[in-house]
């Protein structure tokens, strides 16, 4: 991906899905992947919506991790939105939804057996 975006990828999430999506985003980093992670960027005393605005405008593709939880949670909605509707083209950037449920529950019958 080029220098024109500092992020390669924008991980919205519900707070639900963190340990999820935290195994995505460093599997990603670790395969050279520019990723903005929450848990990474925010810091204490941030304005967490301005600091979202920024980490979409400054990333190229939003992976949406889709999950029961995150259809539910309302700053993952925001985050898709915003997005999505910023370029009706969406010639510069990319939307990616990420399905989670079916790792969820994949994860979920290993760890009970």
């Amino acid at each position: 991906m080029t220098d024109e975006f500092p992020y390669d990828v924008f991980l919205s999430h519900s707070t639900k899905d963190k340990g999820v999506v935290r195994e995505v985003a460093q599997r990603l980093r670790k395969d050279g992947v520019k990723v903005w992670f929450d848990e990474w960027v925010l810091k204490p005393g941030d304005s967490i919506p301005a600091k979202i605005e920024e980490g979409l405008e400054r990333s190229r593709v939003l992976v949406l991790c889709m999950s029961a939880n995150a259809f539910g949670s309302g700053w993952a909605q925001l985050e898709s939105g915003t997005f999505r509707f910023r370029s009706p083209l969406n010639k510069e950037r990319r939307f990616l939804p990420l399905r989670l449920d079916a790792f969820l529950s994949r994860k979920f019958r290993s760890s009970t057996r």
